[in-house]
């Protein structure tokens, strides 16, 4: 469903010399009310414009009842053209468009959401933007009887984003309290951020944003400490549990024993009864690992690529890539099995 979207698109953006182009006046074209992407480096993109002795490339848009016209897919090209003609520039005032009728809403939505995708690095804001969007879209025609599989690839093709990350935003918007997923809305925190924030409880998560008055000032490191802590303290109470209510003291004077011998603290139940299992350690450390890599693949990746296109021996650049593709498998790995336990209900 995606491809062939994606295949339409394309072909939306064509030449301006089909039939079906029109020479639209720029008084005429409005900016969508439902574009939340921003419009930035329209001066830069003007002289681009003006050096290549007009708009090359199409907007589509489609017309409105009041008359002119509504911007689905162009909103730079007019700021950056409306700038030129501001500036006295000698530019035409005419932009090429393709006029598209849209008997469906959605239609028109996931238009305008996907044609700034695929021209564009989105910012945190945009993505998150994106996603709730196409989610409530893609959900609705699920329910409708379309089929596209499943949701987390589906919206992750179509946000051209990896399955990890799209993980990542279906957890913040079912656990993360409103002001959290605002203060993504408005650029002041990350998605990885609001991620780990929505692993508290919501009164953990009200009283963070409570003694933050900056939201922007949250470090993802020190929530994700924060996290730990929590997890920790959750884990102390629950053997605290155990040993207040074991009615032999013998045994409990053994366990401790075994614990001090033990090298790891990763509780068994046999028989009833807790014991720490040395194996476990090694289960540890990978879980731990594939944990970090899930949370921070995005930051991971971009740094072995810049290592990779910086000038170091290129022995280094083949050990950097033959890394990236281990942590990639363990982030495609993690991904894979957080969606396969949501589905069973595990989390």
């Amino acid at each position: 469903m995606a491809r062939s979207m994606f295949a339409n698109l394309n072909a939306i953006v064509g030449n301006t010399l089909t039939e079906s182009i029109k020479m639209i006046d720029i008084s005429e074209l409005h900016s969508s009310p439902d574009n939340f992407f921003q419009v930035e480096r329209v001066e830069e993109f003007a002289e681009t414009i003006l050096g290549q002795g007009g708009v090359k490339d199409n907007l589509l848009v489609r017309p409105l009842e009041t008359g002119g016209y509504e911007i689905i897919s162009g909103h730079r090209r007019r700021a950056a053209v409306q700038y030129l003609i501001d500036r006295g520039e000698n530019i035409s005032h005419l932009l090429p468009c393709l006029v598209q009728e849209y008997s469906d809403d959605d239609d028109r939505m996931l238009d305008l959401v996907l044609m700034n995708i695929s021209t564009r690095r989105l910012s945190d804001s945009e993505l998150w933007q994106s996603y709730k969007t196409i989610s409530e879209i893609l959900t609705k025609k699920k329910e409708a009887g379309e089929k596209f599989g499943k949701l987390r690839e589906a919206l992750a093709e179509y946000l051209s984003c990896s399955p990890a990350q799209v993980g990542k935003m279906q957890n913040v918007e079912k656990n993360a309290i409103n002001e959290v997923q605002e203060a993504i809305e408005n650029g002041e925190i990350s998605i990885s951020t609001a991620n780990e924030i929505a692993k508290l409880d919501e009164d953990e998560q009200e009283e963070l944003v409570q003694k933050t008055e900056d939201l922007s000032s949250i470090k993802h490191k020190d929530v994700k400490q924060k996290v730990s802590k929590v997890k920790e303290k959750t884990d102390d109470e629950k053997v605290d549990t155990y040993i207040n209510f074991s009615d032999n003291d013998e045994e409990i004077n053994e366990e401790q024993d075994y614990v001090a011998d033990g090298v790891n603290k990763e509780k068994t139940f046999e028989n009833g009864k807790e014991f720490y299992s040395s194996e476990k350690a090694r289960e540890d450390a990978i879980n731990t690992l594939a944990d970090y890599v899930f949370d921070n693949y995005g930051d991971i990746a971009k740094t072995f690529e810049m290592c990779e296109n910086s000038d170091i021996p290129e022995r280094n650049k083949v050990l950097i890539g033959e890394l990236l593709e281990i942590m990639t498998s363990i982030n495609n790995l993690s991904a894979s099995v957080t969606a396969e336990k949501e589905e069973n209900n595990e989390i």
